[in-house]
């Protein structure tokens, strides 16, 4: 293996929208990284509040590759995933939301977890869901995981989206050029599920179980406006359809995902149906799908 192997090149792709108040933050939280190996591709969807003008302190940062204005709204944040992807320059991958942030050590972690097993198409954190208010939740495993990538998304991905935090993982820029469907630019929100779904379908998946990354939660987010909408109950049913069409769950996991898109929309599960639930994410979590 070379050196360029070892340490294999990131582009960062930062898009933003009116986040003035939060991109301090999370471009410090870039920069900042222990691993340095990376180019900055700043993505601006004409932002009509200060954001330029925080984003332009950074303009002579050595790792800035380019910041990219729009002159009209774009209306899709995956639009914006797809213009960063085809100007990016190297490796790997990493959408970072410009109202997110993570630990310092974040791509030296999920690089580190790339590199140790063969043909990991995404590497993937563990995140704490926060507000303005406070933090949510944490995840206490420290442990790493590797999944077949099929496998992955028929056991995890055909009830819900696993890598539900965009900003906590790194994939191969060549394996987005292999998409089945770039249908996940006409969405608002659940796009990001199908996006990872193909991904990860492609080869093996490596899970971080250690809090690399946090992740906003408002209502003034589009996920947040998605759910008050109903949009989003219409997008992942939308999601769970490819699944099932292009990667083919079993009936049980089928059967699981009925019971979990239930529970998350109608909030009404039986008793049984909740021990499912847990026995399903217990199985997952313990005895699924590693990667030898």
């Amino acid at each position: 293996m070379t050196s360029e192997q070892k340490q294999p090149l990131v582009s960062v792709i930062v898009p933003n929208y009116n986040h003035a108040r939060y991109i301090e933050q999370r471009l410090d939280s870039v920069f900042g990284q222990t691993y340095q190996n990376f180019e900055v591709i700043i993505l601006d969807d004409c932002s009509t509040d200060n954001s330029l003008e925080v984003i332009n302190r950074y303009k002579d940062n050595p790792h800035l590759s380019q910041i990219v204005v729009n002159e009209t709204n774009s209306g899709s944040v995956f639009k914006q995933w797809d213009k960063g992807i085809n100007l990016a320059k190297d490796e790997l991958i990493w959408i970072a939301e410009s109202d997110d942030y993570c630990e310092l050590n974040m791509l030296e972690e999920l690089v580190k977890a790339y590199l140790a097993k063969p043909n990991v198409v995404v590497a993937f954190s563990s995140y704490v869901m926060f507000t303005d208010d406070g933090y949510l939740s944490r995840s206490k495993k420290r442990t790493t995981q590797y999944f077949h990538g099929g496998r992955f998304v028929r056991g995890w991905m055909s009830q819900e989206n696993a890598i539900m935090n965009a900003s906590g993982a790194v994939s191969r820029r060549d394996a987005y050029y292999k998409l089945l469907s770039k249908e996940h630019m006409s969405y608002r929100g659940s796009g990001d599920w199908l996006f990872w779904s193909q991904i990860a379908s492609q080869g093996n998946v490596a899970f971080v179980r250690k809090n690399l990354t946090y992740f906003r939660l408002s209502p003034k987010t589009v996920t947040g406006q998605n759910m008050q909408s109903g949009l989003a109950k219409e997008e992942d049913l939308r999601v769970q359809h490819f699944i099932n069409e292009h990667y083919h769950p079993s009936p049980w996991q089928r059967h699981m995902a009925s019971v979990m898109y239930r529970k998350k929309y109608i909030g009404e599960v039986s008793w049984v149906e909740q021990k499912e639930i847990w026995l399903f994410g217990f199985l997952r979590r313990h005895f699924g799908i590693l990667v030898p």
